[in-house]
């Protein structure tokens, strides 16, 4: 009983840990998407060397751990530019955004590139024939049809993200399972902080599986 009652009293700062851990994952997302759409356009680009950028993108940052990412962008490129002197501790922040939105943004630059791939090619030569321009073709017809079939994976690939921020704690970021570590150290209820850290962690994810199958009806994708 002791235990639950510490899990309570300590659970302001579970909470708090929660909101970085959202907060960093909703970050990931919306610079990874940019940087998705960014190189899924690069990998469907004409250009050989476009192309080649965005699959030695992907190939990276899919290719190894996202913990090694971290340790690289952290600890790895200060070594040679004077990183922790330009942003002093903003660099600990700044260096767990930015790994994590690279990383997704490798997932997410497959999941917009196959989202597009899939619209039919009818549609490709339809706007072709009314002389649209390819931004013009991208921008009207085929990104909205595109993102209908998107929407699945990409929430799948946030509520990944979320999971992925546990790994921060590495670099003392706060997030969730630092907050948790933190407590454990002074209460020893391991436990019952665990038990409750993942519960907040189901919970979530419950709440994003719940919007994806939504928005999945509300758009009606399986019906196209």
């Amino acid at each position: 009983m002791e235990a639950w009652q510490s899990v309570l009293q300590n659970s302001s700062m579970l909470i708090q840990g929660l909101g970085y851990t959202l907060e960093y994952s909703l970050y990931a997302v919306v610079l990874g998407t940019v940087l998705g759409l960014i190189f899924a356009l690069f990998r469907l680009s004409g250009s050989r060397i476009l192309r080649a950028l965005g699959t030695v993108y992907v190939d990276i940052f899919r290719g190894t751990p996202l913990l090694v990412q971290i340790f690289f962008i952290y600890f790895g490129l200060p070594q040679v530019l004077p990183l922790h002197q330009w942003f002093g501790d903003f660099y600990t922040l700044l260096a767990g955004a930015a790994a994590l939105a690279l990383n997704e943004g490798a997932y997410i630059t497959e999941i917009i590139r196959a989202g597009i791939l899939s619209v039919d090619k009818g549609q490709w030569e339809a706007a072709e024939s009314i002389g649209m321009t390819s931004y013009q073709k991208m921008r009207y017809i085929i990104l909205p049809q595109a993102f209908k079939r998107m929407i699945p994976p990409l929430v799948n690939q946030f509520i990944q993200t979320i999971k992925d921020t546990s790994l921060l704690s590495v670099i003392s970021i706060t997030e969730l399972v630092r907050a948790a570590q933190i407590v454990i150290v002074t209460t020893y209820f391991a436990l019952q902080f665990w038990t409750a850290v993942a519960v907040l962690y189901l919970i979530v994810i419950l709440l994003l599986t719940k919007l994806s199958q939504y928005l999945e009806r509300r758009l009606q994708v399986d019906q196209r």
